[in-house]
């Protein structure tokens, strides 16, 4: 692959990926908050004692019963079941 010159960068091309990165990253976790808020209620309870950790254990509580409600959360334990994975 030939490196960009200044015609390709004049043309719109980008030289690299990395500013993808943030949106990619945000997609990701908000995937992971809708589909895997079981996991986040778990990680939540690992969080230091304290004001911080006890409001974002509610909070996350909160969220897994919307989730579970709505059905994202009911869908991903069931597609765990369904292919055999444990997440931790």
């Amino acid at each position: 692959m030939e490196s960009l010159g200044t015609h390709d960068l004049e043309a719109g091309m980008r030289p690299s990926r990395a500013s993808a990165f943030i949106p990619v990253m945000a997609i990701t976790v908000a995937l992971l908050f809708v589909f895997n808020s079981a996991g986040l209620v778990r990680w939540t309870q690992n969080l230091p004692p304290g004001q911080l950790g006890t409001a974002l254990s509610d909070a996350a509580n909160v969220w897994h019963d919307a989730m579970t409600w709505a059905g994202p959360a009911r869908l991903f334990e069931v597609l765990k079941e369904t292919i055999g994975v444990e997440l931790r």
